[in-house]
């Protein structure tokens, strides 16, 4: 099994008009050549001095806390961004149930991102050059602080803008098995975490909610952003394990183990999700992820926070399969996920004349859900 990713360059032009910072909350002073460079402690920066200055604001927002974690200096990013690339899973085996599976793969062929200010056209869908040079996907004040003995927290602050465009992905076909026939192409139209006024005014009259969102300190026109956070945890745990076997010894090794925990929080609208093929489209429009808040405990939800991932724990283990095998697995604990999801529009051909009618999730939660992913 083995996956390859293709990446197209850009032209002269396009990186002249691409740009990305990444810091440490630190500046360097120019000097001639002939000097010394020295290095500059300065202020932080705008950006640094908001996003550390509002953080029991972001834990409001959240649910997380950066607290207990003995986090060193960070790093904070901007992007303005644009990929081409191939994506693709092999299975060498392919069904093999009777010793005879012939090698099958999934295949993303023409996975495209960027940020595309009308809506994407049937003509996009299918280019190889879906996006112009200047149409670049913007994530704005990345932050990621790691701890040195555990992991790291990230939060990232703005995809997008405030006027709704955001982060385009284009898939051009998904092939299934071979590569002789696809199967349709993929497009997620404008990812953002900006939650505009607009669209939940219109989540509110079609399905009778109430809702706000989160004030997100900035007096932002239009809207909220809600940031998306992370702390990803590592720990080691140290087992017995008794499947050595020597001539006349049975030993019992030390096991060191890695589990690794997230904790994450989102809430994320997307103008469509929708699985394209021959010119027709089946998605969802107007999709947003999120979790309804009861501010103030009367028992019906008034203000839109972040979904929550909490305390989920992933790690290899041994395992028992179907069949009776005993096989190395990956095993995800307590895939705990507690959000509500809000569909305009689920529709056939024209989210306006095609829909087939709108879709409200609320309190989905999956707390106590295990997966083992294993071989077979």
């Amino acid at each position: 099994m083995f996956s390859f990713a293709q990446l197209q360059p850009l032209d002269d032009e396009a990186l002249q008009r691409s740009h990305g910072f990444m810091g440490s909350h630190i500046q360097f002073e120019a000097k001639p050549m002939d000097k010394p460079l020295t290095l500059i402690k300065a202020p932080k920066t705008q950006a640094v001095a908001q996003y550390q200055g509002k953080s029991q604001l972001f834990d409001a927002l959240t649910g997380l806390s950066k607290d207990g974690l003995s986090l060193t200096q960070g790093i904070e990013i901007d992007l303005d961004i644009q990929a081409s690339l191939d994506m693709q899973w092999q299975d060498s085996d392919g069904l093999n149930t009777d010793g005879n599976g012939e090698a099958g793969s999934l295949t993303l062929s023409g996975l495209h991102l960027g940020s595309h200010k009308a809506g994407i056209t049937q003509e996009m869908m299918n280019s190889d050059r879906p996006f112009l040079d200047s149409e670049l996907a913007v994530i704005n004040n990345l932050f990621i602080d790691f701890d040195s003995q555990q992991g790291m927290f990230i939060t990232i602050e703005e995809i997008g803008d405030r006027f709704g465009n955001g982060l385009d992905i284009i898939v051009n076909d998904v092939y299934l098995g071979n590569e002789q026939a696809s199967a349709g192409g993929l497009l997620i139209e404008n990812l953002s975490n900006f939650i505009q006024d607009e669209d939940v005014n219109v989540m509110n009259q079609t399905f009778g909610l109430n809702l706000a969102t989160l004030n997100d300190g900035k007096n932002t026109a239009g809207g909220n952003w809600l940031p998306i956070n992370a702390i990803v945890l590592t720990e080691e745990n140290q087992t017995q394990d008794t499947s050595v076997n020597l001539p006349n010894i049975d030993l019992g090794l030390p096991n060191i183990t890695t589990t690794t925990t997230i904790d994450a929080s989102f809430a994320i609208h997307i103008d469509k999700l929708a699985w394209v093929d021959d010119g027709g489209e089946f998605g969802i429009a107007g999709l947003m992820i999120y979790d309804g808040l009861d501010t103030n405990n009367d028992g019906i939800d008034d203000t839109i926070g972040p979904a929550k991932l909490t305390q989920m724990k992933i790690e290899t283990i041994d395992h028992i399969a179907h069949d009776g095998a005993q096989v190395r697995a990956l095993y995800i604990e307590n895939l705990d996920f507690k959000a509500d999801i809000s569909m305009q529009s689920i529709y056939v051909g024209n989210p306006q004349t095609g829909s087939l009618g709108s879709l409200h999730i609320q309190g989905l939660d999956t707390a106590g859900t295990s997966v083992w992913i294993y071989g077979h």
